[in-house]
């Protein structure tokens, strides 16, 4: 071998040693890049829910060695509920924290994300953590979630991760044991649960969680329909005593949604991150609901709030108005129309 064919040859190794050395230094330095973010939540200060947040902001930063910190927001902190969807897509907020139903007008399969009347019903379970699981299960193995992500996409934003709030918790200033009762009842509800309950014959309507202890406790609400944070951190029972047991969903389901330059720009170790600390928010949730319905039922036992069981044969009827719901919700778009049958397939309903 020639001196000038080991000559070249050092120098092309040389040369290789240098940009990767190069590429390694600014490997490094993005590494050491450090994100800050703002998170809003849909719910007030005293939501189950927002406050669980704490700890997903803690794990980030934990997982992420401090490279990724998250700001918390409770509702209208930054923005108005009505504007957080738009405001993550702009980029002045990077999580939004909220469920499906207050955005089903512009992603109509939100609606069934969250839970529409009797979809999230577990009968083959017994216990709280197990129905959660079962739900969690179809979300990750039936397609649910790459269809969701799918949608939400379309409108820059991606879907992290769900969440639960156990069922759909009412309160009411009266028992609402049979389907007359039901009849003419103000309540409070979003979304698709305002069409159910105005099929079954009541009147629903909007209101914010932080004014709806007044509004019952005016007579302008008759009931009102949160998760179970309207007694342990909102305190509606002191104004509407009777928690409805309607045999309706064993859990309902909501979702962080980050923006979707946000998401791009972070390196693969971020996004993990993000994705372990979403996992664990999902099992504090499990665990925080479940320990607040224990709480709810020593409550009962102590007189301190009241059952009012809907009678099976009500029941009965309210399922079936809510199937003929469901029916039409599968009409609005191609992708409502696979989540209804990926839940009816699963659910074993024709």
């Amino acid at each position: 071998m020639s001196k000038l064919t080991i000559f070249r040859k050092l120098t092309i190794i040389l040369m290789v040693l240098f940009f990767c050395s190069v590429f390694n230094i600014g490997s490094s330095i993005a590494s050491e890049k450090k994100y800050r973010w703002k998170l809003q939540s849909g719910y007030p200060h005293g939501d189950l829910s927002f406050e669980l947040l704490k700890g997903f902001a803690a794990d980030v930063k934990k997982f992420s060695n401090g490279k990724l910190t998250i700001a918390v927001f409770a509702d209208a902190e930054i923005v108005p509920l009505e504007q957080l969807f738009e405001s993550t897509q702009r980029g002045v907020i990077d999580i939004l924290h909220c469920m499906g139903a207050f955005w089903g007008g512009i992603v109509p399969v939100g609606e069934i994300e969250f839970g529409i009347p009797f979809a999230y019903t577990i009968n083959e379970a017994d216990t709280f953590d197990a129905k959660a699981q079962i739900i969690r299960d179809f979300y990750y193995e039936k397609g649910f979630v790459e269809l969701l992500r799918q949608e939400y996409g379309k409108h820059g934003l991606y879907w992290l991760d769900m969440h639960t709030y156990g069922g759909p918790f009412v309160l009411s200033t009266k028992p609402l044991n049979t389907y007359d009762d039901w009849k003419g009842v103000k309540i409070r509800d979003e979304g698709i649960y305002t069409q159910f309950h105005n099929r079954i014959g009541a009147r629903g309507t909007y209101v914010s969680g932080g004014e709806a202890y007044m509004a019952l406790k005016l007579g302008t609400l008759d009931a009102s329909q949160w998760d179970i944070s309207a007694i342990s951190g909102l305190k509606w029972h002191e104004v509407a005593p009777y928690w409805v047991k309607a045999g309706d969903n064993d859990h309902v389901i909501g979702h962080m949604l980050i923006n979707d330059e946000s998401w791009k720009a972070l390196p693969a170790d971020l996004q993990e991150v993000l994705q372990k600390a979403a996992k664990n928010y999902w099992s504090a949730t499990v665990k925080g609901y479940g320990e607040e319905f224990k709480n709810a039922e020593q409550m009962v036992a102590k007189g301190a709030l009241k059952i009012s069981q809907v009678v099976p044969e009500t029941i009965a009827r309210h399922k079936e108005i809510a199937y003929k719901i469901w029916d039409e919700v599968a009409n609005r778009d191609e992708a409502s129309a696979k989540a209804i049958k990926m839940i009816k397939e699963w659910r074993g309903v024709k």
